[in-house]
Protein backbone atom coordinates (compact mmCIF):
# COMPACT_ATOMS: atom_id res chain seq x y z
CA UNK A 1 0.00 0.00 0.00
CA UNK A 2 1.40 3.41 -0.95
CA UNK A 3 2.44 5.66 1.88
CA UNK A 4 -0.06 8.37 2.74
CA UNK A 5 1.79 11.66 2.39
CA UNK A 6 -1.11 14.01 3.02
CA UNK A 7 -0.21 16.76 5.47
CA UNK A 8 -1.84 19.82 6.90
CA UNK A 9 -0.09 22.73 8.57
CA UNK A 10 -0.90 23.15 12.23
CA UNK A 11 -3.50 25.91 12.45
CA UNK A 12 -2.12 29.22 13.48
CA UNK A 13 1.56 28.37 12.79
CA UNK A 14 1.86 29.43 9.18
CA UNK A 15 -0.74 32.19 9.36
CA UNK A 16 -2.27 34.35 12.09
CA UNK A 17 -5.45 33.08 13.70
CA UNK A 18 -7.57 36.01 12.44
CA UNK A 19 -6.44 35.42 8.85
CA UNK A 20 -7.08 31.68 9.24
CA UNK A 21 -10.61 32.44 10.46
CA UNK A 22 -11.35 34.61 7.43
CA UNK A 23 -9.70 32.20 5.00
CA UNK A 24 -11.86 29.33 6.20
CA UNK A 25 -15.02 31.38 6.72
CA UNK A 26 -15.53 33.23 3.44
CA UNK A 27 -15.97 30.14 1.22
CA UNK A 28 -18.44 28.75 3.77
CA UNK A 29 -20.40 32.02 3.70
CA UNK A 30 -20.66 31.93 -0.06
CA UNK A 31 -21.41 28.19 -0.14
CA UNK A 32 -24.16 28.54 2.47
CA UNK A 33 -25.49 31.54 0.60
CA UNK A 34 -25.73 29.37 -2.49
CA UNK A 35 -27.33 26.52 -0.52
CA UNK A 36 -29.93 28.91 0.86
CA UNK A 37 -30.43 30.31 -2.62
CA UNK A 38 -31.27 26.78 -3.78
CA UNK A 39 -34.31 26.81 -1.50
CA UNK A 40 -35.11 30.49 -2.03
CA UNK A 41 -35.27 30.30 -5.82
CA UNK A 42 -38.37 28.14 -5.27
CA UNK A 43 -39.96 30.90 -3.27
CA UNK A 44 -39.12 33.72 -5.67
CA UNK A 45 -40.38 31.80 -8.69
CA UNK A 46 -43.68 30.69 -7.15
CA UNK A 47 -44.07 34.27 -5.91
CA UNK A 48 -44.56 35.26 -9.56
CA UNK A 49 -47.56 32.98 -10.11
CA UNK A 50 -50.07 35.83 -10.12
CA UNK A 51 -53.18 35.43 -7.98
CA UNK A 52 -51.84 32.12 -6.68
CA UNK A 53 -48.66 33.78 -5.35
CA UNK A 54 -49.58 34.34 -1.64
CA UNK A 55 -50.90 30.79 -1.30
CA UNK A 56 -47.95 29.31 -3.21
CA UNK A 57 -45.38 31.26 -1.15
CA UNK A 58 -47.10 30.23 2.10
CA UNK A 59 -47.24 26.58 0.95
CA UNK A 60 -43.57 26.38 -0.07
CA UNK A 61 -42.49 28.17 3.10
CA UNK A 62 -44.71 26.11 5.40
CA UNK A 63 -43.67 22.91 3.66
CA UNK A 64 -40.05 23.95 3.81
CA UNK A 65 -40.30 24.35 7.58
CA UNK A 66 -41.00 20.62 7.83
CA UNK A 67 -38.10 19.84 5.49
CA UNK A 68 -35.84 21.70 7.91
CA UNK A 69 -36.73 19.07 10.52
CA UNK A 70 -34.91 16.60 8.25
CA UNK A 71 -31.91 18.93 8.28
CA UNK A 72 -31.93 18.64 12.07
CA UNK A 73 -31.06 14.96 11.81
CA UNK A 74 -28.38 15.75 9.25
CA UNK A 75 -26.87 18.32 11.59
CA UNK A 76 -26.63 15.64 14.28
CA UNK A 77 -24.43 13.42 12.16
CA UNK A 78 -22.49 16.32 10.66
CA UNK A 79 -21.64 17.73 14.12
CA UNK A 80 -19.90 14.50 14.98
CA UNK A 81 -18.34 14.32 11.54
CA UNK A 82 -16.78 17.77 11.52
CA UNK A 83 -15.48 17.53 15.11
CA UNK A 84 -13.90 14.10 14.66
CA UNK A 85 -12.45 14.86 11.21
CA UNK A 86 -10.97 18.12 12.51
CA UNK A 87 -9.37 16.35 15.48
CA UNK A 88 -7.95 13.62 13.23
CA UNK A 89 -6.55 16.11 10.72
CA UNK A 90 -5.07 18.23 13.51
CA UNK A 91 -3.28 15.11 14.78
CA UNK A 92 -2.13 14.26 11.22
CA UNK A 93 -4.12 10.99 11.37
CA UNK A 94 -5.62 10.94 7.87
CA UNK A 95 -6.61 7.28 7.98
CA UNK A 96 -8.84 8.10 10.94
CA UNK A 97 -10.31 11.08 9.09
CA UNK A 98 -11.13 8.85 6.10
CA UNK A 99 -12.69 6.30 8.44
CA UNK A 100 -14.96 8.93 10.05
CA UNK A 101 -16.04 10.13 6.60
CA UNK A 102 -17.04 6.61 5.55
CA UNK A 103 -18.99 5.90 8.72
CA UNK A 104 -20.78 9.24 8.46
CA UNK A 105 -21.90 8.59 4.89
CA UNK A 106 -23.18 5.13 5.83
CA UNK A 107 -25.09 6.62 8.76
CA UNK A 108 -26.61 9.24 6.48
CA UNK A 109 -27.77 6.61 4.02
CA UNK A 110 -29.45 4.56 6.76
CA UNK A 111 -31.14 7.52 8.43
CA UNK A 112 -32.52 8.82 5.15
CA UNK A 113 -34.91 5.85 4.84
CA UNK A 114 -37.23 6.66 7.79
CA UNK A 115 -37.08 10.39 6.98
CA UNK A 116 -38.23 9.70 3.44
CA UNK A 117 -41.14 7.62 4.75
CA UNK A 118 -42.24 10.32 7.20
CA UNK A 119 -42.12 13.08 4.60
CA UNK A 120 -43.86 11.10 1.89
CA UNK A 121 -46.68 9.53 3.89
CA UNK A 122 -47.32 12.05 6.70
CA UNK A 123 -46.90 15.39 4.91
CA UNK A 124 -50.60 16.25 4.59
CA UNK A 125 -51.73 15.38 8.15
CA UNK A 126 -48.72 17.21 9.59
CA UNK A 127 -49.56 20.43 7.75
CA UNK A 128 -53.28 20.14 8.43
CA UNK A 129 -52.62 19.80 12.16
CA UNK A 130 -51.34 23.39 12.25
CA UNK A 131 -54.56 24.88 10.93
CA UNK A 132 -53.37 26.24 7.58
CA UNK A 133 -55.95 26.81 4.85
CA UNK A 134 -56.87 23.77 2.69
CA UNK A 135 -55.10 25.26 -0.35
CA UNK A 136 -51.87 25.78 1.61
CA UNK A 137 -52.07 22.24 3.01
CA UNK A 138 -52.63 20.70 -0.43
CA UNK A 139 -49.78 22.54 -2.12
CA UNK A 140 -47.41 22.32 0.84
CA UNK A 141 -47.86 18.57 1.29
CA UNK A 142 -47.25 17.99 -2.43
CA UNK A 143 -44.03 19.98 -2.14
CA UNK A 144 -42.86 17.97 0.89
CA UNK A 145 -43.58 14.60 -0.71
CA UNK A 146 -41.47 15.35 -3.76
CA UNK A 147 -38.54 16.88 -1.84
CA UNK A 148 -38.61 13.92 0.57
CA UNK A 149 -37.61 11.66 -2.32
CA UNK A 150 -34.26 13.43 -2.43
CA UNK A 151 -33.46 13.24 1.31
CA UNK A 152 -30.75 10.59 0.73
CA UNK A 153 -28.93 12.92 -1.67
CA UNK A 154 -29.34 15.84 0.74
CA UNK A 155 -27.66 13.75 3.44
CA UNK A 156 -24.69 12.87 1.24
CA UNK A 157 -24.15 16.51 0.26
CA UNK A 158 -24.55 17.76 3.82
CA UNK A 159 -22.09 15.27 5.28
CA UNK A 160 -19.62 15.57 2.43
CA UNK A 161 -19.41 19.33 2.90
CA UNK A 162 -19.04 18.96 6.68
CA UNK A 163 -16.21 16.45 6.38
CA UNK A 164 -14.26 18.64 3.95
CA UNK A 165 -14.72 21.70 6.16
CA UNK A 166 -13.51 19.75 9.19
CA UNK A 167 -10.39 18.96 7.18
CA UNK A 168 -9.93 22.65 6.44
CA UNK A 169 -11.19 22.56 2.83
CA UNK A 170 -13.98 25.11 2.55
CA UNK A 171 -13.46 25.88 -1.14
CA UNK A 172 -14.65 22.58 -2.63
CA UNK A 173 -18.14 22.84 -1.06
CA UNK A 174 -18.30 26.36 -2.49
CA UNK A 175 -17.55 25.14 -6.02
CA UNK A 176 -20.07 22.31 -5.77
CA UNK A 177 -22.67 24.70 -4.34
CA UNK A 178 -22.26 27.01 -7.31
CA UNK A 179 -22.85 24.13 -9.74
CA UNK A 180 -25.88 22.95 -7.78
CA UNK A 181 -27.43 26.40 -7.99
CA UNK A 182 -27.05 26.56 -11.74
CA UNK A 183 -28.87 23.23 -12.02
CA UNK A 184 -31.50 24.34 -9.51
CA UNK A 185 -32.29 27.58 -11.28
CA UNK A 186 -32.60 25.96 -14.70
CA UNK A 187 -34.60 22.96 -13.46
CA UNK A 188 -36.94 25.12 -11.38
CA UNK A 189 -37.68 27.38 -14.31
CA UNK A 190 -38.44 24.44 -16.58
CA UNK A 191 -40.63 22.54 -14.14
CA UNK A 192 -42.43 25.48 -12.51
CA UNK A 193 -43.41 27.28 -15.72
CA UNK A 194 -43.19 24.42 -18.23
CA UNK A 195 -40.94 24.16 -21.26
CA UNK A 196 -41.45 22.18 -24.48
CA UNK A 197 -42.91 18.78 -23.61
CA UNK A 198 -42.61 19.40 -19.85
CA UNK A 199 -45.92 20.65 -18.41
CA UNK A 200 -46.35 23.63 -16.06
CA UNK A 201 -46.14 22.08 -12.55
CA UNK A 202 -45.97 25.28 -10.43
CA UNK A 203 -45.35 24.41 -6.74
CA UNK A 204 -44.68 20.73 -7.49
CA UNK A 205 -42.25 21.82 -10.20
CA UNK A 206 -40.29 23.80 -7.60
CA UNK A 207 -39.86 20.62 -5.58
CA UNK A 208 -38.80 18.60 -8.64
CA UNK A 209 -36.16 21.13 -9.67
CA UNK A 210 -34.71 21.39 -6.16
CA UNK A 211 -34.59 17.60 -5.79
CA UNK A 212 -32.65 17.26 -9.03
CA UNK A 213 -30.11 19.80 -7.81
CA UNK A 214 -29.59 17.79 -4.61
CA UNK A 215 -28.93 14.69 -6.72
CA UNK A 216 -26.24 16.48 -8.73
CA UNK A 217 -24.56 17.75 -5.56
CA UNK A 218 -24.44 14.29 -3.98
CA UNK A 219 -22.91 12.74 -7.09
CA UNK A 220 -20.22 15.44 -7.13
CA UNK A 221 -19.18 14.75 -3.52
CA UNK A 222 -19.07 10.99 -4.02
CA UNK A 223 -16.94 11.39 -7.16
CA UNK A 224 -14.46 13.66 -5.34
CA UNK A 225 -14.10 11.31 -2.39
CA UNK A 226 -13.70 8.21 -4.55
CA UNK A 227 -10.97 9.86 -6.61
CA UNK A 228 -9.21 10.98 -3.43
CA UNK A 229 -7.85 14.23 -4.81
CA UNK A 230 -8.73 16.25 -1.73
CA UNK A 231 -7.77 15.80 1.92
CA UNK A 232 -10.26 12.94 2.38
CA UNK A 233 -10.72 9.63 0.58
CA UNK A 234 -13.60 7.17 0.41
CA UNK A 235 -12.55 3.55 -0.05
CA UNK A 236 -15.00 0.81 -1.00
CA UNK A 237 -12.98 -2.00 0.55
CA UNK A 238 -12.90 -2.80 4.25
CA UNK A 239 -15.77 -2.83 6.80
CA UNK A 240 -18.67 -0.47 6.16
CA UNK A 241 -19.80 -0.14 9.77
CA UNK A 242 -17.85 0.34 12.97
CA UNK A 243 -19.87 0.53 16.18
CA UNK A 244 -17.27 2.47 18.13
CA UNK A 245 -16.98 5.20 15.50
CA UNK A 246 -20.75 5.41 15.14
CA UNK A 247 -21.02 5.71 18.92
CA UNK A 248 -18.49 8.57 18.94
CA UNK A 249 -20.34 10.38 16.16
CA UNK A 250 -23.64 10.03 17.99
CA UNK A 251 -22.15 11.00 21.34
CA UNK A 252 -21.16 14.34 19.86
CA UNK A 253 -24.14 14.62 17.55
CA UNK A 254 -27.13 13.68 19.68
CA UNK A 255 -27.21 16.96 21.62
CA UNK A 256 -27.04 18.83 18.31
CA UNK A 257 -29.86 16.62 16.98
CA UNK A 258 -31.95 17.18 20.09
CA UNK A 259 -31.29 20.89 19.85
CA UNK A 260 -32.26 21.12 16.20
CA UNK A 261 -35.35 18.90 16.48
CA UNK A 262 -36.52 20.83 19.53
CA UNK A 263 -35.83 24.12 17.75
CA UNK A 264 -37.70 23.05 14.64
CA UNK A 265 -40.58 21.94 16.84
CA UNK A 266 -40.56 25.35 18.48
CA UNK A 267 -40.44 27.07 15.08
CA UNK A 268 -43.51 25.09 14.06
CA UNK A 269 -45.33 26.19 17.22
CA UNK A 270 -44.26 29.75 16.44
CA UNK A 271 -45.54 29.37 12.87
CA UNK A 272 -48.83 28.01 14.25
CA UNK A 273 -49.22 31.34 16.09
CA UNK A 274 -48.54 33.18 12.83
CA UNK A 275 -51.09 31.09 10.88
CA UNK A 276 -53.86 32.55 13.06
CA UNK A 277 -53.34 35.91 11.37
CA UNK A 278 -54.07 34.62 7.83
CA UNK A 279 -52.38 33.55 4.60
CA UNK A 280 -50.92 36.99 3.81
CA UNK A 281 -49.18 37.20 7.18
CA UNK A 282 -47.94 33.61 6.78
CA UNK A 283 -46.55 34.48 3.34
CA UNK A 284 -44.81 37.54 4.83
CA UNK A 285 -43.39 35.43 7.66
CA UNK A 286 -42.08 32.95 5.09
CA UNK A 287 -40.34 35.72 3.16
CA UNK A 288 -38.89 37.14 6.36
CA UNK A 289 -37.54 33.73 7.39
CA UNK A 290 -35.79 33.34 4.04
CA UNK A 291 -34.21 36.77 4.51
CA UNK A 292 -33.17 35.55 7.96
CA UNK A 293 -31.43 32.56 6.39
CA UNK A 294 -29.40 34.84 4.12
CA UNK A 295 -28.58 37.21 6.99
CA UNK A 296 -27.29 34.25 9.01
CA UNK A 297 -24.82 33.13 6.33
CA UNK A 298 -21.78 35.02 7.71
CA UNK A 299 -22.52 33.61 11.15
CA UNK A 300 -22.61 30.09 9.73
CA UNK A 301 -19.34 30.74 7.93
CA UNK A 302 -17.52 31.93 11.03
CA UNK A 303 -19.08 29.10 13.04
CA UNK A 304 -17.65 26.49 10.65
CA UNK A 305 -14.26 28.25 10.67
CA UNK A 306 -14.28 28.23 14.46
CA UNK A 307 -15.30 24.56 14.55
CA UNK A 308 -12.44 23.54 12.25
CA UNK A 309 -9.78 25.71 13.94
CA UNK A 310 -10.79 24.84 17.50
CA UNK A 311 -10.93 21.14 16.66
CA UNK A 312 -7.60 21.15 14.84
CA UNK A 313 -5.87 23.18 17.57
CA UNK A 314 -7.17 20.87 20.27
CA UNK A 315 -6.03 17.89 18.19
CA UNK A 316 -2.59 19.52 18.02
CA UNK A 317 -2.62 20.06 21.85
CA UNK A 318 -2.89 23.87 21.59
CA UNK A 319 -5.91 24.83 23.77
CA UNK A 320 -4.96 28.52 24.10
CA UNK A 321 -4.82 28.88 20.32
CA UNK A 322 -8.19 27.13 20.16
CA UNK A 323 -9.69 29.74 22.48
CA UNK A 324 -8.21 32.62 20.50
CA UNK A 325 -9.70 31.11 17.34
CA UNK A 326 -13.16 31.17 18.93
CA UNK A 327 -12.98 34.79 20.06
CA UNK A 328 -11.56 35.98 16.73
CA UNK A 329 -14.39 34.21 14.91
CA UNK A 330 -16.91 35.94 17.20
CA UNK A 331 -15.38 39.39 16.58
CA UNK A 332 -15.45 38.95 12.82
CA UNK A 333 -18.95 37.49 12.93
CA UNK A 334 -20.54 40.30 14.93
CA UNK A 335 -18.81 42.94 12.79
CA UNK A 336 -19.96 41.52 9.46
CA UNK A 337 -23.46 40.70 10.67
CA UNK A 338 -23.85 44.15 12.20
CA UNK A 339 -23.37 45.63 8.73
CA UNK A 340 -25.92 43.17 7.33
CA UNK A 341 -28.42 44.16 10.02
CA UNK A 342 -28.16 47.83 9.08
CA UNK A 343 -28.47 47.01 5.38
CA UNK A 344 -31.59 44.86 5.56
CA UNK A 345 -33.24 47.30 7.98
CA UNK A 346 -32.71 50.17 5.54
CA UNK A 347 -33.66 48.28 2.37
CA UNK A 348 -36.43 46.05 3.74
CA UNK A 349 -39.15 47.27 1.29
CA UNK A 350 -36.96 46.64 -1.77
CA UNK A 351 -35.93 43.22 -0.46
CA UNK A 352 -39.54 42.17 0.14
CA UNK A 353 -40.54 43.22 -3.39
CA UNK A 354 -38.02 40.77 -4.83
CA UNK A 355 -40.21 37.93 -3.55
CA UNK A 356 -43.75 39.13 -4.25
CA UNK A 357 -45.79 42.04 -5.60
CA UNK A 358 -48.75 41.79 -3.20
CA UNK A 359 -48.70 45.10 -1.20
CA UNK A 360 -50.25 43.65 1.96
CA UNK A 361 -47.71 40.84 2.10
CA UNK A 362 -44.89 43.33 1.47
CA UNK A 363 -45.98 45.56 4.38
CA UNK A 364 -46.01 42.66 6.83
CA UNK A 365 -42.69 41.33 5.48
CA UNK A 366 -41.01 44.71 6.01
CA UNK A 367 -42.16 44.73 9.62
CA UNK A 368 -40.74 41.27 10.25
CA UNK A 369 -37.42 42.02 8.51
CA UNK A 370 -36.85 45.17 10.56
CA UNK A 371 -37.72 43.51 13.86
CA UNK A 372 -35.43 40.63 13.04
CA UNK A 373 -32.56 42.95 12.08
CA UNK A 374 -32.28 44.00 15.73
CA UNK A 375 -31.24 40.44 16.67
CA UNK A 376 -28.60 39.84 13.99
CA UNK A 377 -25.47 41.08 15.85
CA UNK A 378 -26.36 38.78 18.76
CA UNK A 379 -26.83 35.92 16.32
CA UNK A 380 -23.29 36.56 15.06
CA UNK A 381 -21.83 36.11 18.54
CA UNK A 382 -23.90 33.04 19.31
CA UNK A 383 -23.08 31.22 16.08
CA UNK A 384 -19.31 31.76 16.37
CA UNK A 385 -19.11 30.59 20.00
CA UNK A 386 -21.53 27.74 19.32
CA UNK A 387 -19.27 26.62 16.45
CA UNK A 388 -16.21 26.85 18.72
CA UNK A 389 -17.81 24.57 21.30
CA UNK A 390 -18.81 22.09 18.61
CA UNK A 391 -15.19 21.97 17.46
CA UNK A 392 -14.29 20.90 20.98
CA UNK A 393 -17.02 18.25 20.90
CA UNK A 394 -19.12 20.18 23.46
CA UNK A 395 -22.61 20.14 21.98
CA UNK A 396 -24.55 19.85 25.25
CA UNK A 397 -24.27 23.40 26.55
CA UNK A 398 -25.39 24.93 23.23
CA UNK A 399 -28.39 22.59 23.49
CA UNK A 400 -29.31 23.93 26.93
CA UNK A 401 -28.80 27.54 25.84
CA UNK A 402 -30.94 27.16 22.73
CA UNK A 403 -33.78 25.32 24.45
CA UNK A 404 -34.04 27.72 27.37
CA UNK A 405 -33.97 30.63 24.94
CA UNK A 406 -36.72 29.45 22.64
CA UNK A 407 -38.96 27.59 25.09
CA UNK A 408 -38.31 29.77 28.11
CA UNK A 409 -38.39 33.15 26.35
CA UNK A 410 -39.52 33.26 22.71
CA UNK A 411 -42.65 31.09 22.81
CA UNK A 412 -44.08 32.27 26.15
CA UNK A 413 -43.40 35.92 25.30
CA UNK A 414 -44.90 35.50 21.84
CA UNK A 415 -48.10 34.13 23.33
CA UNK A 416 -48.33 36.79 26.04
CA UNK A 417 -47.48 39.75 23.79
CA UNK A 418 -49.31 38.53 20.71
CA UNK A 419 -52.51 37.19 22.23
CA UNK A 420 -52.86 38.03 25.94
CA UNK A 421 -51.77 41.68 25.68
CA UNK A 422 -53.14 42.04 22.15
CA UNK A 423 -50.10 43.30 20.24
CA UNK A 424 -50.94 40.92 17.39
CA UNK A 425 -48.35 39.65 14.94
CA UNK A 426 -45.78 42.23 16.09
CA UNK A 427 -46.03 40.76 19.59
CA UNK A 428 -45.40 37.29 18.15
CA UNK A 429 -42.30 38.45 16.26
CA UNK A 430 -40.55 40.70 18.83
CA UNK A 431 -39.51 37.90 21.26
CA UNK A 432 -37.10 36.62 18.58
CA UNK A 433 -34.86 39.57 19.44
CA UNK A 434 -34.99 38.93 23.19
CA UNK A 435 -34.15 35.26 22.71
CA UNK A 436 -31.00 35.78 20.64
CA UNK A 437 -29.51 38.43 22.92
CA UNK A 438 -30.06 36.04 25.83
CA UNK A 439 -28.39 33.16 23.97
CA UNK A 440 -25.33 35.19 22.98
CA UNK A 441 -24.73 36.41 26.54
CA UNK A 442 -25.07 33.00 28.21
CA UNK A 443 -22.91 31.05 25.76
CA UNK A 444 -20.15 33.70 25.80
CA UNK A 445 -19.82 33.47 29.58
CA UNK A 446 -19.62 29.67 29.38
CA UNK A 447 -16.95 29.73 26.66
CA UNK A 448 -14.80 32.14 28.65
CA UNK A 449 -14.74 29.73 31.61
CA UNK A 450 -12.86 27.23 29.41
CA UNK A 451 -14.19 23.90 30.68
CA UNK A 452 -14.57 22.73 27.08
CA UNK A 453 -10.74 22.61 26.70
CA UNK A 454 -10.55 19.43 28.79
CA UNK A 455 -13.37 17.54 27.08
CA UNK A 456 -12.46 14.13 25.62
CA UNK A 457 -14.15 12.96 22.42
Amino acid sequence: MAEDVRTVAAPGRTASIPSSVVTLAWPVMVANFLQTLTLTVDLIMVGSLGALAPTAVAAVGFGGQFIFVFFSIMIAVSSGTIALVARAVGAQNFDEADHVLKQSLVLGALLSVPLLAVGFFLAEPMLAAFGASPDVVALGSAYIRVVSLSVFFQFISFLGASALRGAGDTVTPLVIGAGVNVVNFAANYVFIFGFGPIPRLEVVGAAVGTSLSFLIGALAYVAIFLRGRKKLRLTLHGPWTNRETIRRIFRIGWPAATEQIALQGAFLIWVAMVVVFGTEVLAAHTIGMRIQMFAFMPGFGFAIAATALVGQNLGAKRPDAAERSGWDAAKWSVGVMGVIALTIFAFAPAIARVFIADPEVIDFAVTFIRIHALSIPAVGVFFAIDGSLRGAGDTRFPLVTSLTGIYGLRLPLAYVLGFVLGFGIVGVWVPLVVEYWYRSAVISVYFRRGRWKKLRV
